[in-house]
């Protein structure tokens, strides 16, 4: 999936993207040379490198520490990829998305013609970010729709995300690290502190099948089947 994902992407949009996979602890050594052959300059980070440099950050709290110990792997994308990333623009992409046409907005936020700092696909409905009312109302979260944010496709600048952002969020969260949805909920707090905009949603979509619109169609859970069932085939024919 991760292969299929990263191709697509890179042959529709005619980027040249430094590849970062950080590996959780799952992918296993057979894996990792696959997808170095793949993809040139492909670099991953293993668990244990990253937990050591995460970790010997004395200026990290033990609150975030804490969290990013849990058995809830996703949580290692919120705290990980904005401290250890070291791009100016960063994208977050999720291996069961495939591109089908030319993702032009995201072409045009990589080379400074926007005018936003993030762009983000959206969800078909809000989710439960999870956070206190004065931490919401404070940055105005629900009324700029920062609740809809999907982050499996998700490019920011650099500076989107902070450490002092990073500590604010795990401060305001009132839900267990055992809260699936806490990875969304952390990037839809951060990245809605800036001026971000949605990709439109007809083209870079969850819900329905490929159609002559869809620049992306994200395979979420239920539509997991999808991706192997027809996506795939018809993400080679339209890179053949």
């Amino acid at each position: 999936m991760t292969i299929w994902s990263l191709k697509s992407f890179i042959f529709h949009s005619e980027l040249c993207p430094k590849i970062i996979i950080h590996n959780d602890g799952t992918i296993g050594t057979r894996a990792v040379r696959i997808l170095k052959e793949k993809f040139s300059g492909l670099e991953v980070i293993s668990r244990q490198e990253a937990d050591d440099l995460v970790f010997n950050r004395s200026s990290l709290s033990e609150r975030v520490k804490k969290f990013r110990r849990s058995n809830n792997n996703l949580l290692l994308r919120i705290v990980d990829i904005p401290l250890l990333s070291r791009g100016s623009k960063i994208m977050v992409l999720g291996d069961d998305v495939l591109f089908f046409k030319r993702p032009q907005e995201i072409i045009d936020f990589v080379n400074e013609k926007s005018h936003h700092k993030a762009v983000a696909s959206q969800n078909e409905g809000r989710c439960n970010l999870g956070v206190t009312d004065e931490y919401l109302a404070k940055y105005r979260l629900k009324e700029k729709k920062a609740d809809f944010l999907n982050p499996d496709v998700l490019i920011y600048d650099k500076d989107c995300i902070t450490v002092e952002m990073i500590e604010e969020y795990f401060e305001n969260t009132i839900m267990g690290a055992d809260y699936y949805f806490m990875e969304l909920s952390g990037f839809a707090c951060m990245i809605g502190q800036n001026n971000f905009s949605f990709l439109p949603i007809a083209a870079y979509h969850i819900k329905g099948p490929v159609s002559e619109n869809t620049v992306m169609k994200h395979f979420t859970g239920p539509r997991r089947q999808d991706f192997f069932a027809y996506g795939i085939d018809m993400a080679r024919r339209e890179m053949s």
